[in-house]
């Protein structure tokens, strides 16, 4: 009886071990999954959240909405997020069609263009930015709303043009004739704001996150 009394003390014992190690196994797989479906959700919500922002552009959009839109995506690629964090560039494609009204500016022929690369959206915006209001013939000393008129009315001969600078009170330091060339060249940028494009396709990386968009010049 004695022996039968320890073994069933013993084998109380091994069982009581047994299911505890199930629980434990049991509750840390369970909280395990838990986590992982948490982490998930926690993923898809800022996938969402990033998305959101880029698709509201899925639209018909005027040049200067493109630009900005343009100007998001060049941010986002010089971020940590694609510097540290494993995320990949994005990408704008934007094709020109030379439809009527649209010859005159700074994409002046016809094809698509990516936002970054030599002849890209970018390198494009950021040249006839530093070759005007970026000057430093011209930095700080005219004004975004002069450059607006000036660019309107760079088709003028240079005595006209000067006539205007006056009018404008234009800052008398800088040289009126370099000012209407850039004038014209800036015009070009003017018109390309005033210019219509529609959404044509969104693609997406595997991890759910906008890969590229893509807009096509329209009346």
């Amino acid at each position: 009886m004695e022996n039968a009394s320890k073994a069933l003390t013993i084998a109380g014992g091994i069982l009581i071990a047994v299911m505890l190690a199930v629980l434990v196994y049991y509750v840390f797989n369970h909280w395990g999954d838990s986590q992982r479906l948490e982490q998930e959700e926690v993923e898809v919500q800022r996938v969402s959240d990033f998305n959101k922002s880029y698709l509201s552009y899925e639209k018909v959009l005027y040049g200067s909405e493109l630009l900005g839109l343009a100007n998001k995506m060049s941010d986002y690629n010089d971020s940590n997020d694609v510097k540290y964090g494993g995320y990949q560039a994005m990408n704008l494609r934007m094709t020109i069609n030379l439809l009527s009204g649209s010859t005159d500016n700074l994409f002046n022929k016809k094809g698509t263009y990516n936002l970054n690369g030599a002849s890209g959206i970018t390198r494009t915006i950021d040249k006839v930015m530093s070759d005007t209001v970026n000057s430093p013939n011209f930095e700080g000393k005219v004004s975004d709303a002069q450059w607006e008129n000036l660019a309107k009315s760079s088709s003028r001969d240079q005595d006209s043009f000067n006539e205007l600078c006056q009018q404008l009170n234009v800052n008398t330091s800088v040289d009126w004739t370099k000012l209407r060339n850039a004038a014209q060249e800036y015009y070009k940028y003017v018109q390309f704001k005033r210019m219509k494009f529609k959404h044509t396709g969104t693609t997406f990386f595997d991890n759910g996150r906008v890969e590229s968009m893509s807009f096509e010049e329209t009346k």
